[in-house]
């Protein structure tokens, strides 16, 4: 629920204030501080929360990428001694981290500049896998990728059949099966 989300950095005040003023913001919950900081995150409420995502630190320019990811992997680490059962998500931009985050039993890295440089390399490719991609992401767009509950009496059948019932469902397309 959009009044249940809470940002977590150390923006300026004012700028979180413009932000607010924007109406697709002004139900999210701001909490000025560090974002490894154990106190900072219970006041966020992290151990009663039920999702996290960490977002890579990009407000000092003066740190390297190692720095960004190393930070990234301390917030994962606190948040889950705060709370076992929180579902992670967290971006990193250098795949050197991901065992890292990984032991920190964060559930879903997001490895946003290997993705930016597969995307620059299918471009040259002038295969228009980027504009699929950017379609696919876009807030914009009507077209998107979610995920849904597998339907139990679907055990056993085959994926033409799951791919028959969502298209017959709501016009879905079925891209895989999630382990």
């Amino acid at each position: 629920e959009a009044d249940q989300i809470v940002l977590v950095n150390q923006a300026d005040a004012g700028l979180i204030e413009t932000l607010k003023l924007d109406k697709r913001f002004k139900y999210i919950h701001y909490v000025h501080g560090d974002y490894i900081d154990e106190q900072i995150l219970k006041r966020a409420n992290v151990p009663n929360a039920s999702r996290v995502l960490l977002l890579s630190d990009e407000s000092d320019p003066s740190q390297s990428i190692q720095e960004k990811d190393s930070r990234t992997v301390m917030a994962a680490m606190t948040v889950e001694n705060l709370n076992r059962n929180i579902y992670s998500c967290a971006e990193l931009l250098d795949s050197k981290f991901e065992k890292y985050l990984k032991l920190s039993h964060c559930d879903e890295i997001i490895m946003t500049r290997d993705y930016a440089r597969t995307l620059i390399a299918n471009a040259s490719s002038a295969s228009g896998i980027s504009h699929v991609i950017g379609d696919l992401l876009s807030v914009e767009s009507e077209i998107n990728i979610i995920t849904k509950e597998f339907p139990p009496n679907f055990f056993g059948k085959t994926v033409k059949e799951l791919n028959e019932y969502f298209k017959n469902l709501d016009s879905s397309i079925l891209l895989g099966l999630l382990e």
